[in-house]
C-alpha cells in the first residue's frame, strides 16, 4: 500500500542475525566522518604521559566542557588520568609524523618535541593549532570505550595555522578553494554558529582564561 500524499513511508526495522553489523563495515562507516586529531598529555610524577585521539569534540560553552573517547583497553589512560591537569593540543597539518610518534611506543612519544607545561601539569605542544588546559570532569562508560569529559580552564588559538585532518584511517589537509569562505549564518547542534556579538574575530594569537 502506498503512503498518503504528503507523508513518507517507513519500513519497520528488521532485526536478527542476518542484519548483524559487520565490524569491518562499521569501522569503514565511522571512518567516513573526517575529524581533527589532538594530543592529550600531562605530567604525572615527573613523567610525560600522552596519547593521540581523533574523537575530540566540544561539548558545552557554559560550563566550558570538551570530550574525547579512549578504548577501555588503553594502557595509557589509567596513568594519564592521574594528572592534575590535562593538555589538549589540536595538531597542525604538518603534524602527521608527530601524530604517528604519539601513537607509537610510550617511552618515545615526546622525543624532540617543543612543549610547555602548565603549573597543574598539563602538557601542550608549542606548534599546535589550538591548546586547551583542562581537568578531568567525568568519565562515562560507553561500550568498549570510555567517554572522558574535561572541564576547560584556559585556551589558546593560532588562527593562521591549519589543522591536520584524519579521514578513512589516513591524514589529509583542508582545501577550500571552491567553497564559500564566509562564516556560516545558521544553526549547528541546535544553536547559532556565531552569536550576534561575535563581530569580526581577531586573527592574531589569542589566549583566554575561562
Amino acid at each position: 500500500m502506498s503512503a498518503p500524499a504528503g507523508t513518507s513511508a517507513e519500513r519497520p526495522v528488521e532485526t536478527g542475525a542476518a542484519f548483524a553489523l559487520d565490524p569491518r563495515a562499521l569501522r569503514d562507516v565511522f571512518g567516513a566522518f573526517p575529524s581533527g586529531v589532538v594530543a592529550v598529555a600531562g605530567r604525572v610524577g615527573g613523567q610525560l604521559i600522552g596519547l593521540a585521539a581523533s574523537s575530540f569534540t566540544s561539548v558545552s560553552l557554559d560550563p566550558p566542557l570538551v570530550s574525547f573517547s579512549v578504548a577501555r583497553t588503553s594502557n595509557t589512560w589509567p596513568a594519564l588520568r592521574e594528572a592534575g591537569q590535562l593538555g589538549i593540543s589540536v595538531l597542525a597539518d604538518h603534524h602527521d609524523v608527530l601524530c604517528r610518534q604519539l601513537a607509537g611506543p610510550a617511552d618515545r612519544r615526546f622525543d624532540d618535541l617543543a612543549l610547555r607545561t602548565s603549573p597543574g601539569g598539563a602538557v601542550l605542544l608549542e606548534e599546535a593549532v589550538a591548546t586547551l588546559t583542562c581537568s578531568l570532569h567525568a568519565e562515562i562508560e560507553a561500550g568498549d570505550h570510555t567517554i572522558v569529559l574535561l572541564a576547560v580552564h584556559e585556551v589558546r588559538a593560532e588562527p593562521e595555522r591549519a589543522p591536520l585532518v584524519f579521514h578513512r584511517s589516513g591524514f589529509k589537509r583542508l582545501h577550500r578553494d571552491d567553497l564559500d569562505p564566509s562564516s556560516l549564518d545558521g544553526r549547528i547542534n541546535g544553536e547559532p554558529v556565531r552569536s550576534e556579538d561575535d563581530g569580526d574575530l581577531p586573527t592574531e594569537r589569542a589566549a583566554v582564561a575561562v
